[in-house]
């Protein structure tokens, strides 16, 4: 009798013996989760959907960034563990990375799969000018991960831009140009020491492979990182890891491709860039690891791996 008159009622409708007591729904923060999926105007205010599936259009875009986020929570205690020369434990991390990822790329494919073109065209327009390619957590996953921000990116309209170069134009009026600088500050913060690319790099100068100065695709680089593969150290090993997380990678942008492809065709993107094209060239140019994932693949071919 006491017990019952001390039990309480939460939000979520469940009745407990202590309202302070640990709890599922509050310990995962249903109440937040309730709020997801739910279409805002450009004032941050709720709106009815426009078409049923735009609900799970928004909920797998949702999914891709909590996949992002513990991406890049993994990524932090992979390059902690390459500074201190574990490279078991790095593989660990960087393999968690490999899987939240590839849990987006899965999401993406839940498009691919179950979004019709014209069920996409009902509410389509009122995205514009929004992007995902406004993905905060997944620019910040490239350069983590190692794109340089002064590498080629994508080439657009006749010209190839650096990654910084494509990401920090100015918004500006008129048909075709940015209506949201991409860059951020978050981006500037990051240093190339703290990436997984910039912690390798000083752990090859630290055991003896200090040839590999940058890892860009220039012949030299290549022909490095083909002894670093054939080795038979943890170093040579976390190296393929980190090539499994550069194919992984461009799983997700293969996946963020092909709904392109399906949705909008040859059509512009809705944050200015030209949709598919603009997709393909990334996906073309795009590295983390290049003179590694270059290596990797001459000696795939060669039979050099089984």
């Amino acid at each position: 009798m006491n017990d019952l008159h001390r039990s309480k009622v939460l939000s979520c409708g469940h009745e407990v013996l202590e309202e302070t007591q640990c709890h599922y729904c509050t310990y995962i923060q249903s109440d937040l989760l309730d709020e997801l999926a739910s279409p805002k105007d450009s004032q941050g205010e709720m709106r009815d959907f426009s078409h049923p599936d735009e609900f799970q259009f928004i909920l797998v875009h949702q999914s891709c960034e909590l996949s992002f986020k513990g991406y890049l929570y993994e990524l932090d205690r992979g390059v902690a563990c390459i500074n201190n020369d574990d490279f078991e434990g790095a593989a660990n991390f960087v393999d968690r990375c490999r899987s939240w990822i590839l849990i987006a790329a899965r999401q993406l494919q839940h498009l691919v799969d179950h979004l019709t073109p014209k069920d996409f065209a009902f509410f389509r327009d009122l995205l514009s000018p929004a992007s995902g390619a406004e993905s905060i957590r997944f620019r910040l996953i490239e350069l983590s991960t190692g794109i340089k921000a002064d590498s080629p990116y994508v080439g657009h309209r006749g010209r190839t831009f650096t990654f910084r170069e494509f990401l920090d134009r100015e918004p500006a009026e008129g048909t075709g140009r940015p209506k949201t600088r991409w860059w951020t500050q978050s981006m500037s913060d990051i240093k190339p020491h703290s990436t997984l690319r910039g912690a390798l790099i000083s752990a090859l100068a630290r055991h003896q492979f200090s040839s590999l100065a940058s890892l860009d695709l220039i012949d030299s680089e290549i022909s490095h990182c083909r002894d670093l593969l054939m080795g038979d150290t943890q170093l040579s090993q976390f190296a393929q890891t980190l090539v499994r997380l550069e194919k992984a990678i461009l799983a997700v942008r293969k996946v963020h491709l092909n709904a392109a492809r399906k949705h909008i065709s040859e059509n512009s993107g809705t944050g200015h860039t030209d949709g598919v094209a603009y997709l393909r060239s990334v996906m073309d140019t795009a590295r983390c690891f290049p003179a590694l994932t270059e290596a990797f693949e001459q000696l795939e071919r060669e039979g050099q791996f089984p």
